[in-house]
């Protein structure tokens, strides 16, 4: 374990000079004013054990900056225990120069080793500690205002802290020797790259003959394929000369035919788009005629519009006298209605006067018997600290009776010993004088003699001293067990004097309660009691929570009465007194009644002259009813000038259509010169007849059927005539390839028929296997050549292959023998990462277990469960109320900060096995106790003091400015102006 012995700082930030030891056991608070120097304490130890500055509010982080103001040079010296060694860290730092770091490590008080220089005395610190300082910061050092840290660190940076707190680094490194690094992937894809280039050496030349072979095969084959298509082409193209021929004699006889369909065809639509023009001339003049009826309509409604304005002005009139009278309706109901609500306001006011008053004096009632009650229960409280304060207690007496059976013990324990140093030395003296007297004597046996005397003397004197331990024993036994007994009465007696004054106080704080209430301190606690029986038969019983239920109660009634009549005045404010405004009211309703009498006769006899009913809805509708009549009218009037240009249109709209027959029958004409010529008293069936003429010679003539062929007969020929050309150049090009395969002195350049059946006859002669299997041969020879030829291109650019050959077999085995090694390499990465993970994740369920032990200590068992986020370590908390658990950030600061520390103290105890040796034994807690009230802050001295803290540290730092009561803790420094003011810590470290 790692226990703090000594700490000693000159001129350290506010530190002027103090030097400090530490017991292996203790509970030190360290107190004083803002800026006394005690967090600095804090950062001296740090500063020793790491050389580095902390980074706190003050915002030091350079050496230079913990050097006091107007001073050159500061020095820390750090005592630690590691079991039997002693680590002397001596630190010291000049402003503007070189630093000093000496570590001394001694053994059971002997110098072992002497460290010199910065770098050697940190990594050695370091190394004896197992940790560094985030990990020490993250754990045992709880910053100030920086309760939250743990919470804060990514997940990267709390498991960097675990590795350290757990001695993971071995597997750390371990995991590192391991890794394969680029340089081992590169040396083993270089061995690959030279098996495989190896194999491509083997392999290559015998894919290359036999795609030569292949290819041979190939050639012979498409050799014949040639031929034949050449044959086959050649014969086509003879074929289809002669039928091209045939094909034209017969399109010359249709295409005579064909020109006559077209010519009456067209004629046939002329003849019926002349019919159609004159038609159309028919259909103008009946809209002309309905055109002129329509506007002869429009003109008659035209005339009648002034009659339908006149009467509409009149609706006009009436629908303004009888808004009018609604108005004047609307005010006298609404000046009624005034009058009424007037009424019942001053009933209602009346009635929450009368309420107020009653109610003020049931508050006034019900107040003064709630104080009543006080004065009752601080007289109880009185009375019961003044009986706690006279009663007695034996412990005084059993103290006495245990000192007095320790010093009896003891003295008899002394008596002994002295006696047992008395026989001793007696028998000792006897042990060489005897002896020495026998031989003195004169004869051979003297020296037997003396002997024997010598050896009995001594079993006596051995005889004594057992004797003597067996009854020291039983002595110091029971000289142990009085002590022990001694020691548990003064603790008692202890105990007993500070109840003494906690009931002490607990009078006074009774007294000063009745002195604020100016009730008198009572003579005798009879006279209080009687004072409290009267008061209790005064409040009928009743608990204080039902008297203040009661003055709540009267005080609510009365705070609402006083809302709803300010509410009533606020709602209905009136100029003058309310009778005023009523009476006001009524005579605006008599006034409107006396008009809407004469309105209302004027307006009946008006509506019966004009013959409609004296309703709003009436008139309304007699009004919409002319309205749509005069805008029909207007529509009529606007469309007859529209009326004139459709007939005007329409006339020259016919005159076009008689243009347009003329022009298309003489076109029918010019194809059948005999047919009548054209003018206007043809009618329709003059065309009709027109047009069967001219369809009778066209189905004569065969009509679409003979068009049909010839445009059959035309596709036909194309085809044929295409065809030829490409079988044409189909057996050019064929025999070009048979020239080129057989060469082309061996064959004419324009070959026979005959010359191709022959060459193709010698052709197929040969046994040349299937071509399908041949070309898929080909084309995986094809690819595995190039492959191989680019990839050994590719593999001797890379590894700069001069072009010796290599021995396929070895440069194999070589690959095989580091891949294999790789592999075993990366399980072993595995192996360790995933043990060195495993360590870790245990952290989070320990962490738990020990905050669900703190947390309802630490918060006065208002919380008992809580559970953290592997990923973030964010804090939710089981909350009773809600019956869920819920997220940190929604309770109060004071309560947030509470949680935090919970977390903090669970993940030090988590991370601080004691089985490992080298964990610390020390905590720091710089002013946690900001946000906490009494009550919680009483909780947190307990788990420091006594509790789950206490039991697992054995040195134990509590920086507080707020009160705590010293007498909890062993020891306490108290710090003024960079020097300790007070301390009970021991001048030897080692009581």
């Amino acid at each position: 374990m790692i226990r703090l012995k000594r700490l000693y700082a000159h001129n350290f930030k506010q530190l002027q000079e103090i030097e400090l030891r530490f017991p292996d056991h203790a509970r030190v608070l360290v107190q004083g004013k803002n800026e006394a120097g005690k967090s600095t304490l804090f950062e001296a130890i740090f500063f020793a054990l790491f050389g580095s500055a902390l980074a706190t509010e003050t915002g030091a982080r350079g050496l230079d900056d913990l050097i006091r103001y107007d001073v050159e040079k500061a020095r820390v010296e750090l005592d630690v225990q590691f079991g039997a060694r002693v680590l002397s860290i001596k630190r010291t730092i000049v402003r503007g120069k070189s630093n000093t770091w000496e570590l001394d490590v001694a053994n059971d008080g002997q110098p072992l080793e002497e460290i010199r220089g910065n770098t050697a005395v940190n990594k050695r610190l370091v190394a004896e500690l197992g940790f560094d300082g985030d990990a020490l910061l993250n754990t045992c050092f709880v910053e100030q205002k920086k309760l939250e840290k743990l919470e804060g660190l990514s997940r990267a940076k709390r498991e960097e802290s675990l590795a350290k707190l757990l001695n993971l680094d071995q597997l750390v490194a371990l995991e590192g020797d391991l890794k394969i690094r680029a340089e081992d992937k590169q040396l083993l894809d270089r061995l690959k790259k030279r098996a495989d280039l190896a194999d491509i050496q083997a392999d290559l030349p015998a894919q290359e003959l036999a795609l030569r072979a292949v290819e041979e095969k190939l050639q012979l084959i498409d050799l014949s394929r040639s031929v034949s298509g050449a044959v086959e082409e050649t014969r086509a193209v003879a074929q289809l000369d002669a039928t091209i021929q045939t094909q034209n004699a017969r399109r010359a006889h249709l295409a005579q035919q064909v020109e006559r369909i077209d010519a009456l065809k067209q004629a046939m639509l002329a003849v019926k788009e002349a019919r159609d023009a004159v038609e159309r001339t028919s259909d103008n003049a009946r809209e002309i005629e309905r055109l002129k009826q329509e506007q002869n309509d429009a003109q008659r409604a035209a005339d009648s519009a002034p009659q339908l304005v006149a009467r509409a002005n009149t609706l006009a009139r009436l629908e303004r006298r009888l808004k009018r009278l609604d108005s004047i309706r609307a005010t006298r109901d609404a000046a009624q209605q005034r009058a009424a609500q007037i009424a019942i306001v001053e009933t209602r006011a009346r009635e929450l006067d009368a309420t107020i008053t009653r109610e003020e004096a049931s508050l006034a009632q019900a107040e003064a018997r709630v104080r009543e009650y006080a004065i009752g229960d601080a007289l109880g409280e009185w009375i019961a600290a003044r009986n706690e304060l006279s009663a007695t207690t034996r412990v005084a007496t059993d103290l006495a009776d245990k000192r007095s059976a320790r010093d009896d013990l003891a003295r008899r324990f002394r008596t002994e010993t002295y006696g047992f140093a008395a026989v001793l030395l007696a028998l000792t003296v006897a042990t060489i004088a005897a002896p020495a007297s026998v031989l003195s004597l004169a004869g051979a046996s003297a020296v037997t003699t003396a002997i024997m005397f010598g050896a009995i003397f001594f079993v006596l004197a051995a005889i004594v001293v057992i004797m003597f331990a067996l009854r020291a024993m039983t002595l110091w036994r029971d000289l142990s067990r009085a002590a022990e007994a001694l020691g548990q009465v003064e603790g008692e007696a202890h105990a007993e004097q500070s109840a003494v004054q906690a009931r002490q106080a607990r009078v006074q704080n009774a007294e000063a309660r009745l002195a604020q209430m100016d009730v008198a301190i009572p003579e005798t606690v009879d006279l209080a009691h009687t004072k409290r029986v009267m008061i209790a038969r005064e409040m009928e019983n009743k608990t204080a929570d039902e008297l203040r239920a009661d003055a709540q109660a009267a005080r609510e009634r009365l705070t609402n009465a006083r809302a709803v009549l300010g509410e009533l005045q606020k709602q209905n404010a009136f100029a003058g007194e309310p009778r005023v405004a009523r009476e006001q009211c009524e005579r605006v309703a008599q006034k409107a009644n006396a008009i809407l009498a004469r309105g209302q006769a004027r307006l009946h006899e008006t509506a019966n002259t004009s013959g409609v009913a004296p309703e709003a809805n009436a008139l309304q509708r007699a009004r919409f009813q002319i309205d749509a009549e005069l805008a029909q009218i207007q529509r009529r009037v606007n469309d007859a000038t529209r009326f004139a240009q459709d007939i005007a249109r329409r006339e020259q709209q016919t005159q076009t259509f008689f243009a347009q027959a003329r022009e298309a029958y003489e076109r029918a004409r010019v194809v059948k010169p005999d047919a009548a010529e054209w003018n206007l008293e043809l009618e329709a069936g003059n065309y009709n007849g027109f047009g069967k003429e001219l369809r009778a010679e066209y189905d004569a003539l065969g009509g679409e059927a003979v068009v049909k062929q010839a445009r059959d007969l035309e596709g036909e020929l194309g085809r044929r005539q295409g065809e030829r050309a490409t079988r044409a150049r189909n057996a050019a090009i064929l025999v070009a390839q048979v020239r080129d395969l057989v060469g082309a002195a061996n064959l004419s350049e324009t070959p026979t028929l005959a010359e191709l059946e022959q060459l193709a006859a010698r052709v197929q002669s040969l046994d040349l296997g299937d071509e399908a299997a041949l070309r898929l041969h080909q084309r995986e020879l094809v690819g595995r050549v190039h492959s191989l030829r680019d990839r050994q291109t590719q593999l001797a650019r890379e590894l700069a292959w001069a072009g010796e050959p290599l021995d396929p077999a070895a440069c194999r085995a070589e690959w095989q023998d580091k891949m294999r090694e790789s592999l075993v390499r990366e399980r072993g990465v595995e192996i360790v990462s995933l043990a060195r993970r495993r360590i870790v994740q245990k952290v989070l369920p320990a962490t738990m277990d020990y905050m669900r032990r703190i947390l309802p200590t630490i918060t006065r068992d208002r919380y008992h469960d809580a559970q953290l986020d592997a990923e973030s370590y964010k804090i939710q908390v089981w909350d009773e109320r809600a019956n869920a658990f819920k997220e940190k950030n929604i309770f109060s600061g004071g309560t947030r900060d509470q949680f935090s520390l919970a977390l903090r103290l669970a993940f030090a105890l988590a991370t601080m096995p004691q089985e490992r040796g080298s964990a610390p034994s020390f905590i720091f807690l710089d002013e946690p106790l900001g946000s906490f009230d009494d009550e919680r802050a009483d909780a947190l001295i307990y788990l420091l003091t006594e509790g789950e803290i206490a039991r697992a540290f054995d040195q134990i730092f509590l920086i507080s400015h707020v009160h705590v009561d010293e007498r909890l803790f062993t020891h306490r420094v108290v710090m003024e102006n960079g020097r300790v003011a007070a301390t009970d810590l021991p001048v030897n470290s080692e009581h």
